[in-house]
């Protein structure tokens, strides 16, 4: 059974695109780093205009429970995680096995 991991994070106003490509490179850099315990990875800028919408989301899949908890302490997945503590005003995490 998979691991699925999302994130919605919205940004503090106003962030700078300069900001968002680091943050979206550092996910890159991070999947990478990571790929043997990923299934799947994606991010990207949210496309909604719905007023509930998130700014930003994140997709990761993982071969079991075990990946995720190697991913979570990998040390991209900490310099990303303090890169996004700068310039996000709230981020939600759902987790679940499918």
């Amino acid at each position: 059974m998979n691991f699925h991991h999302l994130v919605a994070i919205r940004w503090s106003r106003p962030t700078e695109e300069s900001t968002v490509v680091a943050f979206a490179d550092a996910l890159d850099r991070l999947s990478a780093e990571c790929a043997g315990v990923l299934q799947s990875y994606a991010h990207g800028k949210d496309t909604s205009s719905r007023e509930v919408s998130s700014d930003y989301g994140i997709s990761a899949t993982f071969h079991d429970r075990a990946g995720y908890a190697e991913y979570n302490e990998h040390p991209a997945h900490i310099r990303a995680k303090e890169l996004l503590a700068e310039f996000a005003a709230k981020y939600t995490v759902v987790q679940f096995e499918a």
